[in-house]
């Protein structure tokens, strides 16, 4: 039987006005991927990244005037804790799936193009599709194989746009050798 995982967890609550700030907290930890495991205890592996953000947030929730605590825990129950790394896992394989389909239709699209540069939109839409990637892959705490799929098919889409025009190809090569640090 393999050792239990160690997780971090963030109890807290918020005063229910001003609504935005119950908003902020929501939003922050759907950015750092956490899950719910109870309503007002969000869950992250531990590490000392999301130890870090877990502490800002909590610090965040004290100034707005509300309580909050971060433990360290390990459940008990195996099948408890492999239901919690499922939902982990769906939550990035979601994301990344949907970063993979898109790559593949932007290179689909520019496969079909005869021009040798790209548009400002298309630029952009490269770019935009570095920066998901690098906040999915700080989230996907435990879908590593899909993340190396998305890389790969960022990669391949950088390669594309090299073979078309290369000036452009350098910035998204650069973006994304920040990406995958």
């Amino acid at each position: 039987m393999s050792e239990p995982l160690r997780w971090l967890a963030l109890g807290y609550s918020v005063p229910i006005n001003p609504s935005k700030n119950r908003v902020y907290v929501w939003r922050k930890l759907k950015e750092y991927g956490a899950e719910y495991f109870k309503q007002g205890v969000a869950l992250l592996p531990y590490t000392r990244a999301n130890y870090s953000k877990l502490k800002y947030l909590a610090a965040k929730i004290l100034e707005m005037g509300g309580e909050a605590s971060i433990v360290e825990m390990k459940f008990i129950s195996s099948e408890d804790e492999q239901e919690m790394v499922s939902r982990f896992r769906m939550q990035a394989w979601e994301e990344l799936s949907q970063l993979k389909k898109d790559c593949a239709t932007i290179m689909s699209q520019l496969s079909r193009q005869t021009a040798r540069c790209l548009t400002e939109m298309q630029s952009d839409e490269i770019k935009k599709l570095i920066r998901r990637y690098s906040k999915a892959r700080e989230r996907s705490h435990f879908c590593v194989t899909l993340s190396e799929d998305v890389e790969h098919g960022l990669y391949s889409l950088v390669d594309l746009v090299r073979n078309k025009t290369g000036d452009a190809a350098a910035q998204f090569s650069r973006a994304m050798e920040k990406a995958v640090k």
